[in-house]
């Protein structure tokens, strides 16, 4: 998500080109980091074929691997207490994958996702 401050440069709607820096400034964080299977995110893109479970459009590219560039999301968040379960997981193209994370419209989002894909079980 956008924060406040870069929002408000865009409402802002400058004429002159923002000068930047050279060398940014770098800071370090703590994170939780959440622990997937690598079997369940397998398992979910061998279901998605190659198709995002969403948009129903084939994948964007090929890997370097030669498999269809697909990403794992899972439908209720792993910070929200969701499973990393393949009933939890879609595999979605890019675009779809932004705006189950950006979109104003998330939750009509989810429903839809909820009515094409039968083998998820809502959380």
């Amino acid at each position: 998500m956008f924060s406040p401050e870069v929002l408000s440069y865009q409402k802002k709607n400058r004429s002159l080109k923002p000068t930047g820096t050279s060398e940014p400034k770098a800071s370090y964080r703590s994170t939780i980091i959440y622990e997937r299977s690598p079997q369940v995110k397998a398992w979910v893109l061998n279901r998605a074929g190659g198709i995002c479970e969403f948009c129903q459009q084939q994948a964007p590219f090929m890997t370097l691997s030669g498999s269809p560039y697909l990403e794992v999301h899972h439908v209720r968040r792993l910070s929200l207490g969701g499973s990393d379960t393949a009933s939890n997981c879609v595999a979605l193209c890019p675009n779809c994958h932004r705006s189950f994370h950006y979109s104003i419209e998330h939750e009509l989002l989810v429903d839809k996702l909820y009515q094409l894909n039968t083998e998820l079980i809502r959380e």
